[in-house]
């Protein structure tokens, strides 16, 4: 796991210092290793930094800070955080014959993928997976990435083709932002590093309006930043540099996308059950490899807690201490309603390991949510993102380098209530009543969900125009008219608002949706130097998943429903069987209120996002201490203007 960076400029030498400055801005992401590499037509070098080893050092003798004032056309960094071959040996950027890659990530199947390539007559230096990428990239061409099941974000610099090929894996777990004009190709793991290399930071006023309005974000390849984007899971990006016009030419495409129609055999219940839990088990199992201590975040809920046991027991399996496996768990003193401990507990209990609690606080809070805004790059939705930073703090004091997530198994398994609307229309739409009046009733039964807020999803979900409605009445008092007034009535997100039958709404989750929380994941792990690792995610799995009967997930009334009946005989019921599902929940309101003098003082003042707020109404807020989404909708804007200096 690490933080990649490159320049591309065909008609002028690259800046090299700005190269330096960013990959310095992420070494928070690779504290373990430092290098670069600079090429031009005629020249080609590899480089150190400060960070690289002293035998690195020795071996390539050439320091970037000597080259700051030499031409080149094209310079990768890359920032290494050693996971797997923690040797000196899988030191990146890599070479191999005209290749060279930078590259963050893992690809879980790297050892097969080895065998299958040292059978064709590759040869490996390394026991990592950036010699297998760019050796399969060598074999298969642009096709490598259909072999590959895991996470990433690289860059393979052709030097035959003059081409430089970027890849994201399937749904978008690690990051990948640039900046394209027909001179100049920008690229990083984090924005951060565009805004350092000189990118002016400017408002993206469609995709803010779109957070503010709808509360809907990271869901295009347009980001907070005006021309910076995010190159979106699933896609390749082939950059050419086109040296005869002097030009830099782009093709970007989808090599994966779900498939929700495949048609397969439909197996019973307990059957679908015993393979997607198979399935989930080689998941886990893909993801134990590694060459530093692996831990995992728990947070009582059903994914996370199957996950901590299914590790556990393989784990046991092979002899290992299970007490030694460390879990790290996000609980409150004074605030039982998003306290989760008692569950987390009943888990740990259950499979032997440890657990470490992180107790999140205002104070904390306080002092560190700038530094959280920064990391982050963008705004997001709400102080549950902090929980999850305050337990990645804790397993970097643990000394846990690596650690599994039960993030994708509710956008996997239908595990949102509001899923249930689009179950429900469905059976009305097929004139089951019976079935329609049953599934209500087990479902407001099986969930934390009462018959009228049931049925007040069942509307909400399925009609758009009430929904615009709803969020006009809510939010628009609270914003400038003139920016309500040039956005509001355009197209921008109505394909998310209503869906015509639930496979689009299944696409939407886990193509859309999921990429706010993995992007919470990502940087929220990555300031802590830990890699996160999310089996619900790995790519047989989701295949499986999607292949299941709708009915089968949401069965009785109950979400995710295969699941629980995998994990009834290895986990405890209350936790099998769970209603009041939270995952890493913070009291939010109450926090607001108590910090909120000092958001208020702080910020009312000089205001950068005033062009965008009605500010009478803000400053309301604030004093009668109300509605706190659009306060913390508003700390976080202008936070976030303040932090990277943004200009409207």
């Amino acid at each position: 796991m690490c933080g990649i960076a490159g320049i591309i400029n065909i008609n002028n030498p690259i800046d090299i210092s700005s190269l330096k400055q960013m990959t310095d801005i992420i070494r928070h992401r690779g504290p373990d290793d430092e290098g670069f590499y600079l090429w031009e037509k005629s020249k080609e070098l590899f480089a150190y930094g400060e960070d690289t080893s002293a035998d690195i050092k020795n071996d390539i003798k050439v320091s970037i800070d000597d080259f700051k004032n030499e031409k080149f056309n094209l310079g990768l960094g890359h920032r290494r955080l050693s996971i797997i071959d923690v040797s000196d040996k899988a030191h990146q950027p890599m070479s191999c014959s005209d290749l060279v890659i930078t590259y963050n990530g893992e690809i879980y199947n790297y050892i097969e993928i080895r065998e299958e390539l040292r059978k064709a007559g590759y040869h490996f230096k390394t026991e990592g997976d950036a010699e297998v990428i760019i050796n399969a990239y060598d074999h298969w061409g642009e096709n490598c990435v259909e072999y590959f099941n895991g996470m990433w974000a690289f860059a393979i610099w052709d030097k035959h083709n003059h081409k430089l090929f970027c890849s994201r894996d399937r749904l978008g777990e690690k990051p990948f932002y640039y900046y394209f004009s027909n001179e100049q190709f920008v690229f990083g793991s984090e924005i951060k590093q565009l805004v350092k290399y000189g990118i002016k930071p400017q408002v993206n006023e469609k995709i803010l309006f779109s957070f503010l309005f709808y509360g809907i974000h990271d869901f295009s390849e347009e980001t907070f930043f005006k021309d910076i984007y995010s190159l979106q899971g699933g896609f390749n990006l082939s950059v050419k540099l086109d040296i005869a016009e002097e030009k830099v030419n782009a093709r970007k495409y989808r090599y994966w996308e779900i498939d929700t129609n495949k048609s397969v055999k439909c197996n019973s219940f307990e059957e679908e059950a015993q393979l997607i839990g198979r399935e989930l088990k080689k998941s886990v199992s893909l993801r134990l490899r590694s060459d530093v201590e692996v831990g995992s975040c728990l947070s009582g809920g059903l994914d996370s807690s199957s996950v901590v046991t299914l590790a556990c027991m393989q784990l046991e399996n092979k002899k290992y201490d299970i007490s030694n496996f460390k879990t790290f768990t996000s609980c409150y003193d004074d605030s039982k309603e998003v306290d989760e401990r008692y569950y987390s507990d009943l888990v740990v209990k259950n499979s032997g390991c440890s657990n470490i609690k992180a107790k999140p606080n205002t104070t904390k809070l306080k002092m560190d949510f700038d530094k959280l805004v920064w990391h982050q790059d963008e705004p997001f939705a709400s102080l549950s993102i902090f929980a999850g930073w305050c337990v990645m703090e804790k397993a970097k004091e643990s000394g846990v380098k690596v650690l599994l997530d039960g993030q994708g198994g509710d956008e996997t398994l239908l595990g949102y209530e509001r899923f249930y609307a689009y179950l429900l229309r469905e059976k009305i739409l097929k004139f089951k009543f019976i079935d329609f009046i049953n599934e209500f009733k087990l479902s407001s039964k099986n969930s934390k969900l009462t018959p009228k807020m049931l049925l007040g999803y069942f509307i909400y979900f399925n009609n758009k125009q009430i929904r615009k409605r709803r969020l006009k009445l809510k939010y628009s008092k609270f914003l400038n008219p003139g920016f309500i007034s040039r956005f509001r009535n355009l197209d921008i997100v109505d394909g998310m608002l209503q869906f015509k039958q639930i496979d689009d709404m299944k696409k939407y989750e886990l193509i859309r949706s999921i990429s706010h929380l993995l992007r919470y994941e990502d940087r929220n792990s990555m300031a802590n130097s830990i890699e996160s690792r999310v089996p619900f995610l790995d790519i047989v799995f989701v295949d499986k998943a999607i292949s299941i009967p709708d009915e089968y997930k949401l069965r009785g009334g109950w979400t995710k429903a295969v699941l629980r009946k995998y994990m009834e005989d290895k986990m405890p019921e209350e936790v099998v069987y769970r209603k009041n599902k939270l995952g890493f929940s913070v009291p939010q309101t109450l926090w607001l209120d108590e910090l909120n003098d000092y958001f208020r003082d702080s910020l009312l003042h000089d205001t950068k996002s005033s062009k965008y707020f009605n500010m009478n109404n803000i400053k309301e807020i604030f004093d009668n201490k109300t509605n706190a989404d659009m306060r913390f909708k508003f700390i976080v804007v202008e936070t976030w203007m303040r932090v990277f200096d943004v200009s409207c």
